[in-house]
């Protein structure tokens, strides 16, 4: 859909609405456009290399996010007021994605976490656990995140250099 002109982009959107309403369907939307998701969506769910981290009720998900990832995602999200947007700050993230082939071991997300604590972010892999009635996510110290305990710190991106390929030389300037 990304492709598309955003009037036809909307046109769609629209029919898949109607569709729905007039024949009860369900859909598995998936996207990258998050105002998109939103406008279409009753339920879901945010995954990050290949895992769900986080899954909730729509209006739950964009007022209430409790997966660092999901919050990263939101803060990325331009506001339409130019007031709050430029008292916001966005929740950036550092270095490069990891690869889907070969993850990190434990949390997939603790190597560009801004929220990751000395301990089980790098140990264990985080359970996707109910936390508020319809909202599941996958995160050690989601509560404490929440709660404000914890705060994210800037963390420095790790760039690993990838192996030079043997013979290859640049082409002549």
């Amino acid at each position: 859909m990304s492709a598309l002109d955003v009037s036809i982009q909307a046109q769609i959107i629209n029919l898949l609405e109607q569709l729905q309403k007039e024949f009860s369907l369900t859909y598995l939307f998936i996207a990258h456009d998050l105002a998109v998701v939103r406008h279409i969506s009753d339920r879901i769910a945010v995954m990050y290399l290949g895992s769900i981290v986080e899954v909730s009720p729509a209006a739950e998900l964009y007022a209430n996010p409790l997966h660092p990832y999901t919050i990263s995602l939101l803060s990325a999200v331009p506001i339409p007021d130019p007031e709050i947007e430029r008292a916001r700050k966005p929740l950036l993230l550092p270095g490069d994605i990891p690869s889907p082939a070969n993850p990190p071991p434990a949390c997939r997300f603790h190597t560009r976490c801004p929220f990751i604590q000395p301990t089980l972010c790098r140990e264990d892999v985080p359970l996707l656990r109910e936390l508020e009635p319809g909202h599941l996510v996958a995160c050690h110290w989601a509560e404490q995140i929440k709660a404000g305990e914890i705060k994210p710190q800037e963390i420095e991106a790790v760039f690993v250099e990838a192996e030079s390929v043997r013979g290859w030389e640049p082409p002549p300037v």
